[in-house]
C-alpha cells in the first residue's frame, strides 16, 4: 500500500473521485495495486475513470486530504475538475493536496484557494523516459515555478539521482510550502543517489525556510 505521509501530526486521508494513469511509470504502486491486489475494486484496472458516488463525503475542519492518490488527475476533463474543486470550496476549513506529473494543467483552470495545496511529482533534474510517458522533469519545473499559487507541494518520490545544485536550485525556484521526501520501497531498481547527496538536499531545503518531511522508508539512503 501507499505510503501516505504525516503532516502536522496527523496522517494524510485519501479521497479518489478519479483513478488512473496513462503515464505508465515502471514503478507506480497504484497501478500495481489496481491490476492486482485491489482488482476487484477496480474492474477496469487503471483507464482513469471518474467515480461519480465518490463526491458524496464529508471532511473534518482539521483535516488533510490526498486527492486522486490512485491516479494522476490530469487525465481528468473539464467537468470532472469542476465537480471536484466545487466539493473542495464546499469545505472551506479542511485542507486538500492535488499531485500531478503534469502540472501544466493547473494554468488558466484554477483560481486561487486558501485551502488548497497545488503539487507536483517531479523525482530528479534529470532525465525519467526510460521510466515513464510522463512530461519531462524539466517541463514540470517550469510548470510549478510559474504556477502564481500562494500554496505549492513538492513530491520527490521515489527520489533518483540527481544533479545537487541545479536540483536544489528547481526545488527554490517552484518555492513549495511542503516538500515530501520518499524513496523506492518496491525495489524498481530506479538510479538512486548517495547518502551524502540526500543528507546535503535535505539540509538545504530546510537552511531556505521548507518543510521537509522525510517518508517512511528514506532512512534506507540515510544509513
Amino acid at each position: 500500500m501507499s505510503k501516505m505521509f504525516t503532516y502536522e501530526g496527523k496522517r494524510l486521508k485519501t479521497w479518489n473521485p478519479f483513478t488512473g494513469c496513462r503515464f505508465d511509470c515502471s514503478y507506480c504502486w497504484a497501478r500495481k495495486l489496481a491490476e492486482g491486489k485491489l482488482k476487484s475494486a477496480y474492474p477496469n484496472g487503471f483507464v482513469p475513470e471518474f467515480h461519480s458516488n465518490r463526491l458524496k463525503v464529508s471532511f473534518k475542519p482539521d483535516d488533510f486530504v490526498f486527492v486522486c492518490s490512485m491516479g494522476d488527475i490530469s487525465f481528468a476533463p473539464s467537468t470532472v475538475w469542476n465537480m471536484i474543486l466545487t466539493t473542495v470550496q464546499s469545505f472551506p476549513d479542511t485542507k486538500f493536496l492535488l499531485c500531478t506529473k503534469d502540472p501544466s494543467v493547473y494554468h488558466g483552470r484554477i483560481s486561487r484557494f486558501s485551502n488548497l495545496y497545488f503539487g507536483a511529482t517531479i523525482e530528479t533534474n534529470r532525465d525519467t523516459q526510460s521510466f515513464s510517458k510522463a512530461p519531462s522533469t524539466e517541463d514540470r519545473y517550469n510548470a510549478m515555478m510559474y504556477l502564481p499559487q500562494p500554496y505549492k507541494f513538492l513530491s520527490i518520490e521515489p527520489i533518483m539521482d540527481f544533479d545537487l545544485n541545479t536540483f536544489v536550485q528547481w526545488i527554490l525556484d517552484i518555492n513549495p510550502a511542503i516538500v515530501e521526501v520518499g524513496t523506492d520501497n518496491y525495489h524498481n531498481n530506479l538510479p538512486e543517489p548517495s547518502s551524502d547527496k540526500v543528507k546535503v538536499l535535505l539540509e538545504e531545503l530546510r537552511k531556505f525556510g521548507r518543510t521537509v518531511i522525510e517518508k517512511q522508508g528514506l532512512e534506507r539512503l540515510l544509513q
